[in-house]
């Protein structure tokens, strides 16, 4: 019997066309992608296709979130093999991020699929990314949420949605959080990368029963460590974000010294005005630095998951009503890192 999959269409790169120097959506874009996976694979996949939304991804909000969460919810399980999202690129991570928080319990595994270029272009890895999202859902029973996504010339790799990090500026390469992808498609076969900090199959097999609701906030403010990061520049007297999330240098440090570049004054300032402040990401079993010393009292820190993962979670609690900490314990889709090797 054909396998069955649900492939809803938003937009993005893989779904638009470049015309005059100027990229943008373009209506044949959808079919273009299933006739090309058809000339490379044939037609032994029923593909069920849907578009209930259509946007480059870097206009995304709030609406078309919901929108997409929606198309997947009402779904039905026991007559799909799985569902593929085409994506855009640039707002992929945080995406994957919320959907692996509020989608984790479908019960199907869920693809993401993007490409760096308009298929026309042959640089494009639009084609490669859904042929592998396709392998995947035929080949392995895991269910969750899942990116595949192939860096220049290497094989396919498959990421658990929640461990996926901001990708390279320059490259728009995608890649994990200790550089560990779940696994890799290659001329055909998805071969799972064996590692201590990863899911075992069984437990991807089983998936997850409890997802978080799908109400999100945007006034969070991501600060990232950096050499003379003056924080006294950020004015919260006027209108103040419900949370500051800071990500720290790799030790896990800020500057905690002076007055203007200080961490925890500007913790304390936050403080004052009702602003939760979360470090992401902490590890939990490191060395605590001089100049680190104090801060795990005065904030909130979100222990060995990645910064996008974390950031995700503290939007998804504000967005339902609770406190900015409440999912940062919980391991909702296997972002909490087991095992650092």
């Amino acid at each position: 019997m054909k396998k069955v999959i649900k492939v809803i269409f938003t937009g993005g790169t893989i779904g638009s066309a470049a015309r005059d120097g100027r990229v943008d959506l373009d209506g044949n874009a959808n079919r273009r992608l299933l006739e090309m996976y058809r000339a490379e694979r044939g037609e032994g996949i029923t593909f069920d296709c849907e578009e209930p939304v259509s946007m480059l991804s870097e206009n995304v909000h709030e609406e078309q979130l919901h929108a997409i969460y929606t198309a997947v919810r009402v779904v039905d399980p026991a007559k799909y093999d799985g569902i593929i999202i085409t994506h855009g690129t640039d707002s992929l991570c945080i995406n994957a991020h919320y959907f692996s928080l509020t989608l984790c319990d479908v019960g199907l595994p869920i693809m993401l699929v993007s490409s760096l270029y308009p298929l026309e272009d042959s640089r494009q890895n639009g084609l490669e990314n859904f042929i592998a999202a396709v392998d995947f859902i035929e080949k392995t029973d895991a269910k969750g949420v899942f990116v595949a996504f192939a860096n220049g010339k290497l094989p396919c790799e498959i990421h658990l949605a929640s461990r996926l990090m901001f990708c390279d500026q320059i490259t728009g390469w995608y890649r994990s959080v200790l550089g560990q992808s779940l696994a890799v498609v290659k001329d055909g076969e998805v071969i799972f990368l064996p590692s201590p900090s990863m899911p075992t199959r069984e437990q991807l097999a089983q998936g997850k029963k409890k997802a978080v609701v799908p109400d999100i906030c945007r006034d969070v403010m991501l600060i990232t460590a950096r050499s003379l990061l003056n924080f006294s520049l950020y004015d919260f007297d006027r209108r103040a974000p419900r949370a500051v999330v800071l990500e720290p240098y790799h030790s896990d440090t800020v500057c905690t010294s002076g007055r203007n570049l200080n961490f925890k004054q500007f913790a304390e300032y936050c403080r004052e005005r009702g602003v939760a402040v979360v470090i992401a990401s902490v590890d939990s079993r490191a060395n605590v630095y001089a100049s680190a010393v104090g801060l795990p009292q005065s904030v909130i820190c979100a222990f060995d998951e990645c910064t996008e993962s974390a950031l995700t979670k503290v939007m998804c609690a504000l967005g339902a009503g609770l406190e900015a900490d409440a999912y940062l314990n919980d391991d909702i889709f296997f972002e909490k890192l087991q095992e650092k090797s």
